[in-house]
């Protein structure tokens, strides 16, 4: 495994870099919270981040009660026009804000628009005469990240992006920096969020008016670009201010999952002794996601070099015949029956190679029924990869942005499907996936090393420059990180599992302590083994829940094991479901080996195939 370290920081650190810490938000609202102010204290609920909602006259007096109560501080949010209406109402408040305001750590304030109210807001805030807020007309901007202020922004430092705008999206207009101006992320048009330093007090203005409602269904994967002013500047402070307490990773783990081929020193695009040579020139790794029915098609040689090259390559099964939608079948008896089948294949894959594939499963075509999460889990799988957020057809879909901003989806058996993303999705989407401490997981077929991976290994370099702790390492690997760790108002440490293994360690010098928590829909088939032995256990609010003591240096092993008591679909795959199984794979092999290879056949190959869909 290799660990990208981060880059250097500028001699121009930002004066911002170093929040205090803060225990709440106070959350300026009306007595009815708007909807823009719902979205809000979803965040707020999602970061696990303490808030009380104040009105406008309430507000002077929770801060000077916050102060009182010796805590260690606190945050101010706030539209524009609410805290517009505070200051307004309070005599004196263009010399000098309030004591309240003062004696928060930042405040933050959204949704400014072309009215008086706003124009005079922002002129206050900023010392600046001529401050102005300008609207565009057009549907996308260009919007970069600063650079200079990587403890909020993290790895998307340094992103430029083309992202969607909406009819309430509008930009300060800012042509003279004053004293403790910080730009965070700009457009042409001007500001979209930046910070001031007024009266001591850190404040923070995103002019955007609309606030990402997180609880929102989600059809298909997040793209940042579609949502970028509403969801990233809540998101950057959010993070930042409240870093004590929003649940985080140490790093990011990353893998390339390559989907399909065999353990043969070529298929298609792919050859695998200059894969490894552009995983060393450029640093990364890659899994192999195998379909268990290839499991006697291996080459001695091939497979030998997945021995010598574990630092570099690693495979994890990938469907069981895959075939169109076997996983996406809503028949509990027979996903467990496709279950058992691959989980034998890769069985005797692994005795006959001396293999260890990771259970991690990837869906065939990304498909999968709600059913499918708890038949893998029950089979002793540790977790799914997948492209598609959503079970296929037409089933009802729970999937929201939240659970696609979580380190894993646990919407369907308490299963966790943890996302990846092809190339195309572009920087700004991984580095977003970084900032919410998701693993970088990429999703690519043979394809990927035509003209031998240049547009891989560029991205690759890309994503290694990124400002953030990148280790590469097998997919098992980075699911076996698939936890959060969160330090609650007490100071206890807590431990949010989402994979149902889980390596943990303590790289301090004194013994560590923790509450481990998993979301569990089926505590009555659990049990929890550490380091190869069963503990305690309880089960409060859907979690399961046990204490596990860390010694320095040291790590655990923790796993929830499940009693596989499922019901199996006895009756077996016909001869024409065989034949057909048979002929699909080789024909995919020959597509890949050949067809793919010459453009001309590729064309008519693709013409074909649109002609037939």
């Amino acid at each position: 495994m290799y660990k990208q370290q981060h880059p250097v920081l500028p001699s121009h650190y930002s004066r911002n870099s170093v929040a205090k810490r803060s225990s709440r938000a106070i959350l300026l609202c009306d007595d009815t919270l708007t909807e823009e102010q719902r979205y809000l204290s979803k965040l707020l609920d999602f970061f696990q981040i303490p808030w009380t909602g104040v009105s406008h006259t309430e507000l002077i007096r929770e801060c000077s009660r916050a102060n009182s109560d010796g805590d260690t501080g606190y945050c101010i949010l706030s539209s524009a026009p609410s805290m517009a209406a505070v200051l307004q109402a309070i005599p004196g408040s263009a010399a000098a804000l309030p004591i309240g305001i003062l004696n928060a750590n930042s405040v933050y304030i959204y949704g400014f628009a072309e009215t008086t109210s706003s124009r005079w807001l922002l002129r206050l805030l900023t010392g600046i005469d001529g401050a102005d807020i300008c609207t565009t007309k057009a549907l996308a901007a260009n919007v970069s990240v600063t650079d200079d202020f990587p403890e909020m922004c993290g790895p998307m430092s340094g992103v430029h992006a083309s992202v969607k705008l909406t009819v309430k999206d509008c930009f300060l207009d800012i042509q003279h920096q004053a004293r403790g101006f910080q730009p965070i992320v700009k457009a042409s048009e001007g500001e979209i969020f930046a910070s001031f330093v007024r009266n001591g007090v850190s404040l923070f203005l995103n002019s955007c008016s609309e606030v990402i409602d997180i609880g929102a269904p989600a059809a298909r994967y997040f793209d940042v670009k579609d949502h970028f002013c509403s969801a990233v500047p809540i998101t950057f402070y959010l993070k930042w201010a409240f870093a004590n307490l929003c649940p985080i990773g140490t790093e990011t783990r990353a893998s390339l999952i390559v989907d399909d081929p065999l353990l043969k020193p070529r298929y298609g695009f792919m050859r695998f002794r200059d894969a490894v040579e552009l995983m060393d020139s450029h640093n990364f790794t890659t899994t192999i996601a195998f379909i268990p029915w290839n499991w006697r098609r291996t080459n001695p040689e091939t497979v030998l070099q997945f021995h010598e090259r574990v630092d570099r390559l690693s495979i994890c099964v990938h469907g069981c015949d895959h075939t169109a939608g076997e996983f996406a079948a809503r028949s509990t008896a027979l996903l467990n029956r496709r279950i058992k089948i691959a989980g034998r294949r890769m069985e005797l894959l692994s005795q006959k190679t001396l293999l260890q594939p990771d259970r991690v499963m990837v869906f065939p075509q990304g498909a999968f029924s709600p059913e499918a999460g708890r038949a893998l889990k029950l089979s002793g799988f540790v977790a799914a990869v997948n492209t598609e957020v959503a079970p296929s057809g037409a089933i009802t879909n729970d999937t929201t942005i939240a659970d696609n901003w979580n380190l894993a989806n646990m919407k369907y058996g308490t299963f966790p499907i943890f996302t990846r993303r092809y190339l195309e999705h572009g920087i700004e989407n991984f580095a977003f996936d970084g900032l919410l401490g998701k693993p970088c997981l990429i999703v690519a077929h043979h394809e990927i090393f035509r003209d031998r991976g240049r547009e891989l290994a560029e991205f690759v370099d890309r994503l290694n420059s990124l400002r953030w702790n990148l280790r590469w390492c097998s997919l098992g690997d980075a699911v076996r990180h698939g936890f959060t760790r969160h330090v609650n108002s007490e100071g206890e440490q807590k431990i949010q599992m989402y994979a149902h293994n889980v390596v943990i360690e303590n790289s301090s010098t004194e013994r560590r302590e923790a509450v481990v928590m998993k979301e569990e829909s089926d505590p009555e088939c659990a049990r929890v083994v550490v380091n190869q032995e069963s503990i305690e256990h309880v089960f409060k609010g859907k979690q399961l829940q046990f204490r596990i003591t860390i010694p320095p240096g040291e790590s655990v092993d923790v796993c929830i094991a499940y009693l596989d008591n499922s019901e199996l679909d006895c009756d077996n795959d016909g001869f024409t479901y065989r034949v057909k199984t048979r002929a699909r794979r080789h024909l995919s092999e020959f597509r890949d080996n050949y067809i793919a290879q010459n453009n001309l056949l590729h064309s008519i190959a693709t013409r074909v195939r649109k002609l037939l869909s």
